[in-house]
């Protein structure tokens, strides 16, 4: 019996591929979903210690911060080749290190995260200063790591200064309209994202942890530490996609989770899978830190230690 079921298999899975010419993966079984996840494609070389990392929604013009011996934004074309850098105002002295970046969604400006100055800087798309982000006298002194934008132009920044680390979010003319988080309930947070239905991911590093909230600052769900499938060490950076997926950039396991966004229920994202393998080859990573994802499937991560980034797609 078993021999004829084998046998059986054997010849679908013959056929399928004979007929259609595509993988065993993609063989329709009742009752049965497989996962697509991404395939490495190629590198970016040339940034020193690269950890936050943007990209336009046409893959046109990437942003990656260069955090070591010049710390600056690399603006570089769809192949990776520099075009322009960002460079922090000269009035502000020469302590400073470019963390994390996102864009506008509307006017396409750059927001770059500059930890050791306490503030965010903009710059045009094409790497000229503007301004100085001004999130009000009541925030003198914070400490902005994580940036993203949801689609209305709402700006949300990690802000690890001050007795307890917190979310704050501000509106479209930068007035804060929101604070997440509660005395102990943050340790260190480095990424945040937004997806289409207004929950916010926050990886909550140094817990181990990725917390999702609702709109209104509620918690919904957590992804905790540990070592099972889908859980976490220390994650860092964390985008959403255009197809409802949701990443997250475990540094120490040297990869990425992928997970779905949140559905109507209160359970945590459901895990997809993840890539990437500790090393030095194509495809390995050395201590990633930043995520970002285009409108073209593409996924840009950047590995630290190994000094490049990135670029996967489906």
């Amino acid at each position: 019996m078993l021999l004829a079921i084998l046998l059986g298999l054997f010849v679908l899975f013959t056929g399928w591929y004979l007929i259609f010419r595509k993988p065993i993966t993609e063989l329709p079984l009742p009752g049965v979903v497989v996962e697509n996840l991404p395939h490495y494609e190629f590198s970016v070389y040339g940034v020193i210690a690269p950890t936050g990392v943007a990209v336009s929604a046409d893959g046109s013009r990437i942003y990656v911060t260069q955090t070591e011996r010049d710390p600056k934004v690399l603006i570089l074309d769809r192949n990776g080749a520099e075009i322009a850098s960002a460079t922090p105002p000269e009035s502000t002295g020469s302590d400073h290190v470019p963390v994390y970046v996102a864009l506008h969604p509307t006017n396409g400006d750059l927001y770059v995260s500059d930890r050791p100055a306490g503030a965010i800087y903009i710059y045009s798309a094409e790497g000229v200063y503007r301004r100085t982000f001004d999130p009000g006298k009541d925030l003198k002194g914070w400490q902005p790591l994580g940036l993203a934008f949801d689609t209305k132009g709402d700006l949300f920044v990690t802000d690890v200064s001050g007795p307890f680390n917190t979310v704050r979010k501000f509106g479209p003319d930068e007035t804060l309209i929101q604070t997440i988080g509660a005395p102990g309930q943050f340790d260190f947070p480095n990424g945040v994202a937004v997806d289409a239905q207004g929950n916010i991911y926050v990886t909550d590093s140094n817990n181990g942890r990725l917390v999702v909230f609702d709109a209104d600052g509620k918690q919904r769900a957590e992804i905790g530490r540990g070592n099972a499938a889908g859980e976490l060490g220390l994650p860092r950076g964390t985008a959403v996609d255009g197809d409802g997926r949701l990443y997250a950039v475990d540094t120490t396991a040297h990869g990425v989770q992928i997970y779905h966004v949140m559905d109507a229920t209160d359970k945590p994202p459901k895990y997809i899978g993840r890539f990437g393998i500790q090393g030095t080859d194509d495809g390995a990573f050395q201590f990633p830190n930043g995520v970002a994802v285009d409108g073209r499937a593409r996924i840009y991560v950047t590995d630290w230690r190994n000094n490049r980034v990135q670029v996967w797609t489906y």
